[in-house]
């Protein structure tokens, strides 16, 4: 198990805290440890009515209390979906719902857990600044997906997860931060395999036909840049609009479905690929490793097809060259896993296959 306790300055160390133990709940084994977790978050909300929190923060102690309970309260919703999942005779309930006295719920505190709130010096704030930045944005959004009450509403935030991993894939930010890249791109993998687990977790307690997984560079549109990506998700976040791509959005371009069925799992799932309208010759290579758009290997398939490129213009001073219209090859390599069994290329999904998000 993680650290979970650091020193608590403030109700930001409280969030903090609460967070560490939701991720480690993603991790638990067996009933009693998600149990000691869900206790270590209801020993934050007993602490604020303490005589030692009283004294240390004065006035503050009431804003502490009301982020522990309100943290408390989420992190118990995650752990009764953690239960489900896991088929665990366990119900939780958030703190305060037993008729006990403070006395008797510091009482309940173990002196070893005690200790460790009240005398640690562990700063659980990141450095530098873009890291602890980072994870409280993933954080939020995993907050968020446990509250989440409609697939609608888990797709977006799972799609604002993806947002943040594409933002460190810019040339920009990677010349900003190129001294910390290794740093920077290790929280990033980490905290986005959270997100996608949580989010397959809460679809699946609530049966919710969709399955989701981490971003990759097929999002990215044929004639966009991956700023112009970014610049476009980040537009339709602003307007509020869910982000699922239609044919429609792609202006003249064609979507199709690799369906494959997963040995594993017993299931069927469909990915939608996104091609130019003038698409042709689209060919499947497959399953294998092969090398994406970032230069990173991957299993999966490649998929080549020739691509229209339209008429262009380009000048020199007073000077225009054109460019004639041409047919160009072009490829995608889409992440599979290595059970996927029977991959195909469809032009409609099959009403069994559950969608990729």
């Amino acid at each position: 198990m993680a650290h979970i306790y650091g020193r608590v300055e403030g109700p930001d160390d409280i969030r903090r805290i609460n967070c560490i133990i939701r991720d480690e709940m993603l991790e638990v084994e067996t009933p009693e440890q998600l149990t000691d977790l869900k206790k270590r978050s209801d020993y934050l909300c007993t602490l604020t009515y303490s005589p030692f929190w009283k004294k240390k923060f004065g006035s503050m102690v009431e804003e502490l209390r009301e982020v522990a309970l309100e943290e408390n309260r989420v992190t118990v919703r995650l752990a009764n979906y953690i239960a489900r999942y896991k088929n665990w005779d366990k119900e939780y309930s958030p703190w305060g719902s037993e008729n006990k006295t403070i006395d008797e719920r510091l009482k309940e505190i173990p002196e070893k857990i005690l200790k460790e709130i009240l005398e640690s010096v562990v700063d659980l704030k990141l450095s530098p600044e873009i890291l602890e930045e980072l994870r409280r944005n993933f954080c939020e959004i995993r907050k968020a997906m446990v509250l989440a009450e409609s697939e609608e509403t888990l797709e977006r935030l799972k799609k604002q997860g993806d947002i943040i991993v594409a933002v460190t894939k810019l040339p920009d930010f990677r010349e900003r931060f190129e001294d910390i890249l290794d740093r920077i791109d290790e929280l990033v993998e980490r905290e986005e395999e959270r997100n996608v687990k949580l989010a397959n977790i809460i679809a699946t307690v609530k049966g919710w036909k969709v399955e989701f997984e981490v971003w990759t560079e097929n999002e990215i549109r044929e004639d966009e840049t991956i700023e112009q990506y970014v610049q476009r998700l980040l537009e339709e976040e602003e307007k509020a609009e869910k982000y699922i791509p239609t044919e429609a959005k792609y202006k003249e371009g064609k979507v199709l479905w690799l369906v494959y069925y997963h040995e594993g799992r017993d299931r069927h799932y469909a990915k939608r690929i996104y091609f130019p309208g003038s698409a042709k010759d689209i060919e499947l290579e497959g399953p294998g490793e092969f090398e994406n758009k970032f230069g990173r290997k991957v299993w999966g398939v490649r998929i080549k097809y020739k691509a229209k490129v339209a008429p262009a213009v380009i000048r020199i001073g007073k000077r225009r060259i054109h460019l004639p219209e041409r047919w160009v090859e072009r490829t995608k390599v889409v992440p599979l896993p290595k059970e996927a069994k029977d991959i195909k290329l469809v032009e409609e999904r099959p009403p069994f296959a559950y969608p990729v998000a």
